[in-house]
């Protein structure tokens, strides 16, 4: 099972980097392995998400559900795997807010891929796009808040 556990402090709200996370359908626009982001449905405390993604040559699609959480002190998502070819796959997003200097985002991620069908290549790909996804967000906000 892989572990990943990124942070970075940004001058964008924490409500605003929420919101970049949240808008799956705009992940190909700044996601170079992401082909296609989309919403299955949506709920009263969250939404099922998928992408359709491609690493390494290897195409594939899955979907999490994401729970919204809104504390006094940070928002987060809770991911977890509804469908895909992963045996387990977690994660949980949190936005810190840190007064007027913006917030802190971190992303804890756990994962494990069960199918050696689709291989060591998939999955030293996916270890590199997981360590980058808070790199790529804070250039999104960056792009998108400047």
């Amino acid at each position: 099972m892989t572990e990943i556990i990124k942070s970075a402090i940004v001058p964008y709200s924490a409500h605003d980097m929420r919101q970049l996370v949240n808008n799956v359908p705009a992940y190909p626009e700044f996601l170079k392995w992401c082909e296609h982001g989309y919403i299955l449905d949506s709920f009263a405390s969250g939404y099922e998400a998928g992408m359709l993604v491609k690493i390494k040559g290897i195409r594939v699609d899955f979907s999490t559900v994401n729970t919204l959480i809104d504390d006094v002190d940070f928002l987060a998502v809770a991911m977890t795997l509804s469908k895909g070819p992963f045996r387990r796959l977690q994660g949980y997003w949190r936005f810190i807010h840190l007064s007027e200097l913006g917030s802190k985002v971190q992303l804890e991620l756990s994962y494990e891929i069960k199918s050696k069908m689709i291989g060591r290549m998939f999955a030293k790909g996916f270890d590199q796009v997981a360590s980058q996804l808070v790199s790529d967000f804070v250039r999104r906000a960056g792009d998108v808040y400047a």
